[in-house]
């Protein structure tokens, strides 16, 4: 994404500069390390599998906010609206993080004996016609699923469910704030 400088003054695009790369994919890997960490090492499986209807739920609920997420990068990637290479890297970075979140909640999902919520063909986000129309729904989803993962975590039940939702509500808290420390 794009960040304000250090060398101060006032905001304007010339006092914008990217993440570098190596940066940026460090800050995604170590919001997901953790979680990573756990779905890989299968021990989700056997702790997830205690939780209760209520953690189910929930889970199924943030399937939802993912998989809306998902479908938000998309519609903005392929908008056909001229989106600056920096974002466009970071808008993936995001995706990408969604998807991987999308994949542990299937798996947390089918471990409790749940059924995951199919992703919609398409979801209705309004018409985005500007690059700052797909900033402005971007900040509306991310800010959402914070919202949702923060007032969801108090009915968790199971440690384990919570530490999961955790490290996904780290992740969106990341993406806010970013997406806010972008102007165009």
């Amino acid at each position: 994404m794009v960040f304000i400088s250090n060398k101060g003054g006032e905001m304007s695009k010339e006092s914008l500069i990217s993440i570098p790369r190596r940066e940026a994919l460090k800050g995604l890997g170590c919001g997901c390390a953790g979680l990573a960490a756990l779905v890989a090492s299968g021990a989700h499986k056997t702790v997830f599998g205690q939780s209760g209807d209520g953690d189910l739920s929930i889970l199924l609920a943030a399937l939802y906010l993912e998989n809306e997420a998902i479908g938000a990068y998309e519609t903005a990637i392929g908008s056909g609206i001229v989106i600056p290479t920096d974002i466009a890297t970071v808008a993936l970075a995001f995706q990408g993080d969604h998807k991987f979140h999308r994949d542990g909640l299937i798996e947390t999902i089918k471990s409790l004996g749940g059924t995951p919520v199919d992703a919609q063909e398409k979801y209705s986000f309004g018409p985005i016609k500007s690059l700052n129309e797909i900033l402005k729904l971007a900040r509306k989803l991310e800010k959402g699923a914070v919202d949702a993962y923060a007032t969801l975590a108090a009915n968790i039940q199971n440690r384990a469910v919570l530490n999961y939702a955790a490290h996904v509500l780290a992740d969106e808290v990341r993406h806010v704030t970013v997406l806010n420390a972008v102007s165009v």
